[in-house]
């Protein structure tokens, strides 16, 4: 193996929490959780590196996506190819999109209020049966850009 290649690797796997399930990306993230990696003089989503490392190139086109759904695991296993449709697919077949929306617009509203107040991400997660990334993907506004309910009922 090209030493430049076993440098990336070794770069890649010194951040990576490799459990028995999940392997968690423990370098640099973006706001939404996954990762990011410095790799042949640009930025990549870690996932992405992840399965090229594993399987090769990535058509133009195609999403690498998460059968765990955690957007911070790494291992190539959890991963799989699909297109922007496939991917949304995915999503609503997980239950994480609007279609699905499992929150009244009077929760999403309740919830931005309650974080504003102070209120922890896991005390929401739990009092609104959600998760922590959910409740923190609502309150800033990267999801459901509703900004007060529409029926208080």
């Amino acid at each position: 193996m090209p030493r430049k290649k076993l440098d990336v690797l070794s770069r890649f796997n010194a951040k990576v929490n490799k459990t028995d399930g999940c392997w968690l990306w423990t370098g640099a993230k973006k706001p939404s959780g996954y990762g990011n990696f410095f790799a042949n003089k640009r930025y990549v989503l870690a996932h992405r590196a992840s399965w090229e490392m594993a399987n090769g190139p990535i058509r133009d086109g195609l999403y690498v996506c998460h059968r765990c759904d955690t957007p911070s695991c790494v291992r190539p296993d959890h991963l799989f190819l699909g297109t922007p449709k496939d991917n949304q697919r995915d999503m609503h077949s997980k239950g994480r999109g609007n279609r699905h929306a499992k929150l009244s617009n009077k929760e999403v509203a309740d919830i931005r209020l309650m974080r504003a107040s102070g209120s922890m991400l896991k005390t929401l997660a739990a009092r609104f049966n959600t998760t922590e990334s959910n409740v923190s993907v609502i309150c800033s506004f990267r999801s459901r850009a509703v900004t007060q309910p529409t029926n208080w009922e």
